[in-house]
């Protein structure tokens, strides 16, 4: 029900498919965006559109990660890719959230886990955390694991399916400052309050330890959580005054919408493949035969 890591996983993927030559578009439904029920495109191969903010925070991330790649928002996934055909006419479209949209024919399906919690406790929704039964599993072609750590053990239950199965692992690259776009480096950081509103808060809270950095306090709102300033900012930036706040790149896409008397950072997060010739073959067999 999320924090699979799905969008981290598509902007790596448009990344690898664009740097082998391939023309590269994504479509993302923009939820909770102002175009979720509409076609919309927020950006091409000149520049992000003005309006990108307004598609979504996850949208948003997107467009701002793959300069250079067509993305367009709307839960329509079929008029999408139809707008796409007649006026990009891209090689490849990838569809960020779409294993259950039975209206369009996949063409390859990636399944995106959690390495701390893959299954969760094995049961659909309200019961656990899957969207389907574990038996759905059968129709994916590739099982991502993400945020993989040392001594990590692919489930048992993975072993029946026969699929390929790449992981991946988080690493924080750098913490960005909102207000100038400098970096700040961690061994100036005596103590850090976190704020989120994620999927997998407790990723993002081990990323930024694993930097060494010390965590007094993590405050964690709902995904997708629209921010309030005064009741939801306002109240921790004055309880820790001489604490660095960091939040995640997801968030700062509504939070950098506000301004603060503090400097606040967002961490930029890397997602690197730990079997990247698999995965490249994997793509180079696929893009040869969808292609030809």
């Amino acid at each position: 029900m999320g924090g699979n890591g799905k969008t981290p996983f598509t902007i790596l993927l448009a990344k690898v498919l664009q740097q082998s030559g391939v023309k590269v578009a994504v479509s993302h439904r923009g939820y909770k965006g102002a175009f979720e029920h509409e076609v919309h495109l927020i950006s091409n191969e000149q520049a992000i559109f003005d309006d990108a903010q307004n598609a979504g925070d996850e949208a948003c991330l997107i467009a701002q990660n793959l300069p250079g790649i067509h993305v367009i928002v709307g839960k329509n996934r079929k008029a999408a890719i139809e707008f796409l055909e007649c006026n990009v006419a891209p090689d490849i479209i990838i569809l960020d959230d779409s294993f259950q949209h039975l209206k369009v024919m996949h063409d390859f399906d990636f399944v995106l886990l959690n390495a701390n919690s893959p299954l969760g406790n094995g049961f659909i929704i309200p019961a656990g955390i899957l969207r389907e039964p574990i038996s759905a599993l059968n129709y994916a072609d590739c099982f991502v694991v993400n945020d993989v750590i040392e001594g990590f053990d692919i489930p048992k239950k993975f072993n029946r399916f026969d699929k390929t199965i790449i992981s991946t692992r988080y690493a924080i690259e750098s913490l960005v400052s909102y207000q100038s776009g400098d970096t700040l480096s961690q061994e100036k950081i005596k103590v850090s309050i976190l704020i989120s509103g994620i999927g997998n808060p407790a990723s993002f809270e081990a990323s930024i330890k694993n930097l060494g950095i010390s965590v007094l306090s993590h405050y964690t709102f709902p995904d997708h959580h629209e921010f309030d300033l005064e009741k939801d900012i306002q109240p921790i930036t004055d309880r820790h005054k001489d604490a660095v706040i960091i939040t995640t790149e997801k968030d700062f896409i509504k939070l950098s919408m506000f301004t603060f008397e503090r400097p606040i950072y967002y961490a930029k997060l890397k997602v690197s493949l730990n079997e990247k010739d698999q995965f490249t073959s994997l793509l180079e067999r696929f893009v040869k035969e969808s292609t030809q």
